[in-house]
């Protein structure tokens, strides 16, 4: 059923700027879609056949650009999940039902709720993909008035996109069930922008590590780096195939930038050979190299005495 779906709808980068899904006679018509409308395409063709599927997604990769909805088979207790290739912060579900505990419903009146978020037919299922941690978060940043939420948000696409929430109690917010392995980026939303609301910080299950330049006493700081590539390998879940890593190109110009409540330049050099050198890096950051005139789909990482961290 879900090889027979793909030959009628095939993926095409071009339906990213197709406003909704499409309906079922539209794909059948143009034969081509995003990921969406191919998860729905297998959903209708299971579901006819008696079998429990779910729609997932998540709205931002952790490790790369782009996002991705897939389908699920479920079992008999209503979970279920389908292997992915790259890292999720956050998977969601479709829903016919409304879901009373979404966030637009949590929000004060009148209180702007960030674009992924600002619906109520989705549940939250990032436990049924990977063991999942809370994360407590101290704000530093004063919310706008009479805000309720605040956010957590990955760097995906050149930009920090929302992708969690929490209720913020006496200047902290615990964010519930959120994927490890990744840098989050507190936020508010205004309505218009994400507004940085704490340092970053990087989340695994034993530890959790604020990127603010502070350091504990007697650890190791790295002020020079020389690096060779801008952006890992990733899986290419709609075009089925891997997106090899980028690497630093001879006579190219670079910018290396490190985040203090906003990217700031810590200048750029052009690559003498396939790797491009920086000295007096301030330690403790999480850092951005990325070519000039480029997408800006480089990776953001963290340094250690001869370790990178994306």
């Amino acid at each position: 059923i879900e090889q027979q779906a793909h030959k009628w709808v095939g993926f095409w980068d071009l339906y990213y700027l197709h406003p909704t899904d499409q309906s079922y006679g539209e794909m059948l018509a143009a034969g081509k879609g995003r990921c969406e409308d191919i998860t729905n395409m297998i959903s209708y063709g299971l579901r006819a056949n008696a079998v429990a599927v779910g729609s997932d997604y998540t709205p931002a990769w952790a490790n790369r650009d782009n996002n991705h909805a897939w389908t699920t088979v479920l079992g008999p207790d209503g979970r279920g999940f389908t292997r992915q290739g790259n890292i999720a912060a956050k998977v969601y579900r479709k829903t016919f039902a409304i879901n009373r505990d979404a966030w637009m419903y949590k929000a004060a009146e009148g209180e702007p709720v960030a674009r992924w978020l600002a619906r109520d037919h989705f549940i939250d299922v990032t436990d049924q993909y990977m063991e999942v941690r809370d994360a407590e978060v101290v704000l530093t940043v004063a919310p706008p008035e009479d805000n309720r939420l605040a956010y957590l948000a990955v760097f995906n696409g050149g930009e920090w996109i929302a992708l969690a929430a929490g209720e913020i109690q006496g200047g902290r917010v615990t964010f519930k069930n959120m994927g490890p392995g990744i840098v989050y980026l507190p936020v508010f939303y205004d309505g218009e922008d994400l507004i940085p609301a704490a340092p970053p910080f990087t989340l695994e299950l034993d530890s959790m590590k604020v990127l603010d330049g502070n350091h504990a006493s007697g650890e190791t700081t790295v002020t020079q780096a020389r690096i060779t590539t801008t952006k890992p390998e990733a899986d290419d879940p709609d075009k089925r195939q891997a997106i090899p890593e980028l690497q630093v190109k001879e006579g190219e110009t670079y910018e290396l930038s490190y985040w203090d409540g906003e990217w700031k330049s810590l200048g750029k050099r052009t690559a003498t050979s396939e790797s491009v050198g920086f000295d007096n890096l301030p330690g403790h950051r999480l850092y951005w190299l990325a070519r000039e005139g480029s997408k800006k789909l480089e990776r953001p990482f963290t340094l250690e005495p001869g370790l990178r961290h994306w």
